[in-house]
């Protein structure tokens, strides 16, 4: 069954007025939820699907803005706390004791010695990763105390934990 345009107008022609008005008005209705269907409704998702992630970018930005505040201000207390090594006003033993104590490290320590004059040994066991990284980076920076030899090793029953053998000495 095919519909030429003529049988289309002819078919058209052939309607009441009544029914013409009602055949404009439903074509007219499918074609206005059609375009809605085709143009507006995917870009209104679209838009509401970039405002979500927008909010929630500004959200982890607030997050990490407040865990970078959070961190500058133990950076500082920890710094502002320990003592700084005045060549050889402080051993690195006592360097070594005195930040770990303020650091919540020295129940990990199981065995410190020390190795000539300027160098000491110490041997953690069960302590985080990042806790371990930011002790020596402060006794680094802070303390001139610099890794000479480390020892990493990951215990199989933790994640996260390891335990370690850490040979410092003055720069």
């Amino acid at each position: 069954m095919r519909f030429a345009k003529n049988d289309i107008s002819q078919r058209f022609a052939d309607l009441t007025p009544r029914e013409r008005v009602l055949a404009v008005g439903g074509l007219l209705g499918v074609l206005v939820y059609g375009a809605y269907l085709l143009f507006y409704q995917p870009i209104a998702e679209q838009s509401r699907l970039l405002t979500q992630k927008i909010q929630s970018q500004r959200q982890i930005y607030t997050y990490l803005q407040q865990v970078g505040n959070e961190a500058a201000a133990l950076r500082q207390q920890a710094t502002g706390d320990a003592p700084t090594l005045d060549g050889a006003n402080q051993s690195p033993m006592a360097v070594v004791d005195f930040s770990s104590q303020q650091l919540d490290i020295k129940p990990a320590i199981k065995h410190l010695s020390p190795e000539g004059e300027d160098k000491v040994s110490v041997w953690l066991e069960h302590l985080p990763f990042d806790q371990l990284m930011s002790w020596l980076a402060i006794l680094e920076s802070k303390h001139r105390l610099q890794v000479l030899q480390i020892e990493v090793e990951k215990p199989a029953d933790a994640e996260g934990i390891v335990n370690a053998k850490v040979l410092l000495g003055v720069v």
